[in-house]
This record gives C-alpha cells, structure tokens and sequence, in this order.
C-alpha cells in the first residue's frame, strides 16, 4: 500500500486537474465553504450575543423585584466572591424654573455596571470618567432631556424634594428597560439620593435590582444558596436574556442552515457523478495495473492518497472561502450587529474537515472496492462499466451516511426528516417517470434519419443512464427553486414589515379632558383622524387555576402590568386559543399573550387577580392571542373586556404618523406639554437597515447554494459524456451531418429539462409549504413568477449545457475522436 501511496502522490497533479477530479474537488469545496461560513458565522455570533447578554443586564445575574429587596442577597453574593451592584428606578418630573417632564430617574450604586459599559460626556462631548454613579447631590440626563428643558452646564434641577446640579450627558448604558419606564429620557442619580428625593410612596411604581458578577462556578453557588426566592422577585441570567439582535437575524439564521443544508446535499449529488465517472474511466487503468502485477493494496493505497490529497488542499481552500463568504455575511449585517463580533474558535476549521471526510466517504468508499477487486479479464470483455442495478447498495451507503452526518452537524431531526421524505418521494418519482418515459419511447417505433428522433431512441438505448439523469436533474433543481422561494419570500416579508402608513409616534398620558382637543389639532395639521386605547396602570398580584379556591403568585412573570380594555380584536393581534369575548357580555374577562401565558403556565378558565386604581379585581383568561409587535400599533399583554376594564381609572395612549420633515410634533409637545410623544424614527431606521441587510447576507448564501446546483447539473450532464462522445463521432463518421447530430442532442435533453423540472416544480410547492410553515412560521401562497423563472431556466440550463458536452467531437475528426477515446 505504501507504494500506491507514492504512486499516487507522483501522479496526483495531472490526475487532480481531469475533468472528474475536478468536479470532486470543487464539490467538496462548495460544501466545505457553505458549511464553514455558517459555522464560522454562527460560532462568532454565539460568543457575542454571550458577551451581549451579560451587557443587556448590565451584569451576569440580575434579581428584579417590584419591591425592595432584602439586602442579605448582596451580602450573600459578597460570601460567594460575586462583585454586586444595585439599582432603583422609577418615574418622576424632573422640574425647572420654567418648565417640567416626566423621567425615568435610576439610582446606581458606584459599582454600576458590572457588565457593559456607561459613558457619560461633558456638554462639550468629551468624555467623562465615572464610577458608575454622580456624587450624592449630582445627576446625569439624556440628551433628551437637556433639549427639552433647555439645560446647560451645572444648570439646577428638582426631582421631588432634593435639588441636583447637572453635570454630564448619558450617550450610552447597558441595561436599558424595557418596561414602563423604558419610553421615558432617563436621568441617573446616586442611590444614596433615593430617600432625600422622597418620591417613592405606598404602591409606587419601582424597579429594583441588585446584580452579580463572576466566574460561573460562583454563580451557581450563590443560586444554590439563594433557595427557593419570594414570589415577587424574579431571577434573570445572561443564559436566559432572549436574542436581541431581532426576528431578521433569526429567520436569516434559518435561512442559512436551510442554504447550507441545501448546497451539501446538492455537492454530494454532484460529488456522487464525479465519483462515478472516475470510477468508470479508471476500471481500464486499474485492470492494466492488475495485468502488470499491481496487488489490490497497490491500487487502494494509490486510490485513497488520491482521495486524501483532493480532501486536505480543497477543505484548506473551501475554508479559506467560507471565512471570506461569513466576512461578507458579517459586513452585510453591519445594521444589525450592534457590538464587534469576537474572531472565530477553531471549531468551524474541524468541521471543515469533518464535512470533506463525510462527502468522500458518502461518495467514493464504496467504488474503491469496486476499483481495487477489479480483474484483469475486464481486458478481454471490454468490459469498463459500473451497473447501476448490481450497484443499488452504492447509494444506499452515500445516503446514509450522508444523513447520519448532516444529523449530526444540524441536529435539527425534524428538518432532516422532511427533507428525507421528499427526497425519497421525488426519487420515487422521478424514477418512475423516468421508466414511463423509456416504456413510452420504447413501444413507439421511429423512422431513422431524423435528428430528434435520434435522440429520443438515445434516451431509450440509455435506460439507465438517462433514469439517473432525470432524477440528479429533478433534485438539483428541486432544492434551488425551493431555496429561491424561501429567498424570494423571506426578503418580501421582511419589507413589508415596515408599511408606507407605519406610525413613527407614540402619544402617552393622554386625559380624558384632552381627547378632543388632541383630535381636533391632528386633524387641522396633520389631515389625520387618531384612535386612541386605554391604558390603565395596574399590577397582576395572582393567578387561580379553575377549579381551585387558592390563588398563587408561582411563575408570574412580572409584577407590573399595562392593561387596557377593548371591544374587538385589535388588527394587529390574531386569536390562537380560546375565543374572544361578546361586545354585550357582562363577564370579567381578560386575553393574554401566547408567549406570556406560555411563560407563566396559565391556562384557558384561570382566574387572575389585578390591582388597578386603588382597587382589586379578578377576570377569567377567555382567550390567548398572537401579537405583530413589530406593527407599532399599541399592543398589551393583558386585554380586559369593556365589562372589567371600562370604569377602571385610565388615561388614554395612540400611534401616529407624521411627516419627518414637519414641525407639527413641536408644536403638539407646546400645546399639549403633559403628554409624552415618543419618536421612533430611530426604531424604524433601524428596522430598514436591518431588513437591508439581513436581505444583502441572504443573497450571498444563496449566490453559493446556486453555484453548487450548477455544478451538480453540470457533473450529470458530464457523466455520460464519454458514451456521448464515442456515439457522436459514430455517426459523423458514418455521415450524419452537424445538424442531425446538435437535433439528437437538442431533443434528448430537451426532454430530460422539461420532466424533471416540471417534476421539480410540483415538489418545490410542497417543501416549500413544509418550510414556510414548520420552520419560518410564514404563510405560503406559490410565487408563479419564482415557479415559472426557475423552470424555463433549468431547462434552457440543461438544454444548452448537453449541446456544449458534444460540442467539441462535431468539430474534430471522428477518427482523431475514437482513437482517443
């Protein structure tokens, strides 16, 4: 074997560059680079949004509470080697001598944050080092803030009963809430200030955080330590923190499994041609090398250097490309990513590795047995083909083992499991038609002479042959046109996320007494008519499960709770269990979001216990509902009916759209100085930026899933090219002119395009029904002009690719042609 071994590393460089090599080398490559660029992606995406999640929370565990905490968990993280830190927060009026506004004031201790990083600058924009808090009897506010109160330097400010002294701006913090006070310009303050101020009351509206920071083992341990917590407080780690970097980035994530997915499938069928036609053209090669007293060691060792050389130099090129096509990725989600992604482990390198070893295995082990058992009598025969009937046992092992190690690398069973069912179902038929096609070419009998009917005999002469060709041409185009829909779709959704009508403010703390003058004032200026929703401030105290007499505080999610009531179902909201309430009925009923019920463990006939306006009242959970966040409409957890909310105390809050360019919100905030208007033209900037992107990122994935696709119809139309080449100089030389020779070739893959696209066509609906509907939670209607590209395309594809495989031997002497081959 060792001398196969030196044979083959002798020889490699001429036998590398063939056409079947080739093909095998470049497969390997597509396979490698998609698989390498996802993983290389994803590993650098994994540690930051690891990194992030500590910086959302500002530490690496956070206890919440809507009430004091005991201040014996501080002490207890000390004891467990933790760095703490503490926060308050709550909503205030910040009051100067002229003016007023309404505040998220959080109070830090000097240790704040623990993760992240707050910066605070001067009103020059230099930068300010800090200790994470001002002296006692000193603020920091937003920009914000500043503008609308028309605040300098060291300017005067009240919040409750104490007087600060303003001396630097906040341009950034970690842990920025999301809760009710998360609409408000945030001012922070020194925590030792809290009871000085003397705005915190009986039933205050408060957050309050104590956080921990250190080595993992030292957080377990004080979570140990910790038992079982009071009901009210709620523990959060950065394991825990959901992926903020938004709904684009986790659909464009699936998408590339999807892509990646989809291109080594796709390279292991061309992989697969490959392999075959070496095969094929070297059982002459190894019969000789038998002849000549070569053993079966002597021709696997020099079969598998072969084979070991094209998986190091083209896994070492295919992760060289994967690592320029995720840098690609990673520039196009430039909108998205918010902080450095971190270099990448070595993790995606080994499985580069992996992936090339899996796709020779699936492809080739099983024709080295067939090349080194060869015999010499071949010779005599002229006997150099490989049975495709005799051989089913081939392809059993490459897809098995093909789906054994995708498995393993998507660990997505249910994924594979659709996509295996399909391929069997799409085979199955394809192959069927295929036999159809034979029985149906075969039973008609045709004049000769006639270049097209050349070609249809060809495709009966070559039963087999042409079977497999429709089946490798049905799947690559099955996977591409399903790849192209979900792209197609994907990029469509996400644009309409953002409507040309998307509101771009938010009004709060709207009265009664103001509804018609706010009204009127839209309408004058802004040509716009506001429909405004009850918002009452309340908290969720318990939950009863039906049938019981106790109620519980166990695994609700949060103390404080926006409500409203509402007649009808808003627009944006979509009932998922249960059944929305009569507008007549006189029950206290409540809808919740799925997510939230999910999350608490309610159930349908649950009783909850509010408080709201200085009064406790319960409601029955009738139905749970899926929320269009991204919609910017109002949109509540809880909805109550008009019966339990309607003489609730409440103010009222809306969403408008308002030209960017108008001075109409300045002068609303001058008329109308107590209500709050939240601006989220930055939100919706960056909404577009990250559809933008997400769309770039999903181009590029797919750009490479198409080139594998053209490689793997390209590898079948190859695959057959020498049987083509000997029959095509057959009949020149016997006086079949050019033309006839081009109508023989025009009609045989004429007709192998057109089944298995429109075999393709039929399939692609189904599957991408499945994905659409199991995997990217999006409706699916067929995209005709998607359908309708994608076939006329495959079989103008295959078309022009068959003519130019016989293009050379119509111009070379028939006899130049045959002796070589």
């Amino acid at each position: 074997m060792i001398k196969g071994f030196r044979y083959a590393l002798n020889k490699f460089w001429s036998e590398a560059l063939s056409g079947d090599l080739l093909i095998l080398s470049l497969s390997i490559v597509l396979a490698v680079t998609s698989i390498s660029s996802v993983s290389f992606l994803g590993d650098r995406l994994q540690t930051s949004m690891k990194l992030q999640a500590s910086s959302i929370l500002g530490a690496d565990l956070v206890l919440r509470s809507a009430s004091a905490i005991d201040p014996n968990y501080l002490e207890l993280g000390v004891a467990n080697n933790l760095d703490t830190a503490e926060t308050i927060t709550f909503l205030s009026m910040i009051i100067t001598d002229e003016d007023n506004l309404l505040t998220s004031i959080k109070t830090t201790s000097e240790s704040y944050p623990l993760k992240g990083e707050l910066i605070i600058a001067d009103f020059d924009g230099s930068l300010i080092q800090n200790s994470g808090s001002p002296p006692s009897g000193s603020v920091w506010i937003e920009p914000k803030i500043a503008e609308t109160l028309s605040i300098n330097n060291l300017s005067e400010i009240s919040i409750g009963n104490k007087t600060f002294k303003v001396v630097g701006i906040i341009k950034d913090f970690p842990d920025r809430n999301s809760s009710f006070v998360g609409f408000y310009p945030i001012a922070i303050v020194n925590i030792n200030d809290v009871s000085d101020m003397g705005v915190i009351q009986t039933g205050s509206r408060v957050i309050y955080r104590n956080m921990f920071s250190g080595s993992k083992r030292n957080l377990d341990n004080f979570v140990n330590d910790i038992g079982e917590m009071p009901a009210d407080i709620r523990l959060q780690q950065a394991d825990d923190v959901g992926d903020e970097l938004g709904e684009a980035l986790r659909e464009s994530v699936t998408f590339f499994n999807l892509a990646s997915l989809f291109t080594v499938i796709i390279s292991v069928i061309s992989a697969m041609m490959a392999v075959r036609r070496y095969a094929s053209r070297n059982l002459l090669h190894a019969s000789l090398m038998k002849v000549f007293g070569a053993s079966k060691l002597f021709i696997l060792g020099h079969q598998i250097m072969q084979l070991l050389l094209i998986i190091i130099f083209a896994t070492l090129f295919g992760l060289l490309c994967g690592y320029a096509l995720q840098s690609l990725i990673i520039s196009a989600l430039q909108g998205i990513l918010t902080n450095e992604l971190p270099a990448p482990s070595f993790k995606p390198v080994i499985l580069g590795f992996i992936t090339s070893i899996f796709v020779v295995l699936a492809t080739a082990s099983p024709y080295l047995k067939i090349l080194s058992q060869t015999e010499p009598i071949r010779i005599l025969r002229n006997d150099f083909s490989i049975n495709i009937s005799n051989n089913l046992i081939i392809y059993l092992v490459a897809l098995v083992t093909m789906f054994i190690f995708l498995g393993i690398l998507f660990q997505d069973i249910k994924l594979l499991s659709y996509i295996l069912l399909v391929l069997i179902f799409v085979t199955a038929a394809l192959f069927a038609i295929g036999k159809t096609l034979i029985y149906l070419l075969g039973s008609i009998k045709f004049s000769s002479g006639i270049g097209w009917k050349i070609g249809l005999k060809n495709i009966v002469n070559r039963g087999n042959e042409s079977i497999l060709q429709i089946i490798i041409f049905g799947l690559s185009l099955l996977f591409l046109i399903v790849l192209a829909e979900t792209r197609t779709d994907l990029i469509d959704s996400w644009s309409e996320t953002l409507e040309e009508d998307t509101p771009n403010y938010f009004l709060f703390n709207i009265q009664e007494y103001d509804l018609v003058n706010v009204t009127s004032y839209l309408l004058e200026t802004a040509n716009f008519s506001p429909s405004y929703t009850p918002l009452i401030r309340g908290r969720l105290l318990s939950a009863k499960r039906a049938g019981s007499d106790e109620f519980s505080s166990e695994n609700l999610m949060e103390r404080e709770a926006n409500l409203t009531w509402q007649e009808s179902l808003p627009k944006s909201n979509k009932i998922s269990k249960g059944e929305w309430w009569n507008e007549e009925s006189l029950e206290a009923e409540v809808s919740i979001d799925a997510e939230v019920a999910d999350s608490m463990n309610l159930e349908i006939g649950d009783e909850l216990l509010f408080s709201a306006g200085g009064s406790k009242f319960s409601a029955t959970v009738t139905s749970f509902r899926e929320i269009e966040w991204e919609s910017f409409s109002p949109n509540f957890f809880f909805i109550l009916s008009p019966s339990a909310g309607q003489k609730l105390p409440n103010s009222y809050i809306t969403s408008i759209k308002i030209s960017e360019q108008s001075d109409i919100m300045n002068l609303f905030t001058q008329r109308f100085p107590t209500i709050t208007a939240v601006d989220l033209a930055a939100v919706i900037q960056q909404i577009r930026n990250t559809v933008s992107s997400a769309s770039l990122a999903v181009q590029y994935i797919f750009l490479l899933t198409l080139i594998a696709g053209i490689l793997a119809l390209v590898a079948s139309v190859f695959s057959n090219r020498d049987q083509r080449t000997k029959e095509t100089a057959i009949m020149h030389a016997i006086g079949a002119n050019r033309l006839i020779i081009f109508q023989s070739a025009a009609a045989e893959f004429f007709i192998l395009g057109i089944l298995s696209g429109f075999t393709a066509i039929i399939f692609a609906i189904v599957l991408s029904s499945i994905i659409f509907s199991q995997f990217l939670d999006l409706q699916y209607s067929p995209n005709l002009l998607i359908l309708g590209l994608s076939f006329a395309i495959g079989v103008i594809f295959i078309f022009i690719s068959g003519i130019l495989s016989i293009r050379k031997t119509i111009y070379t002497s028939p006899i130049i042609t045959l002796r070589d081959s």
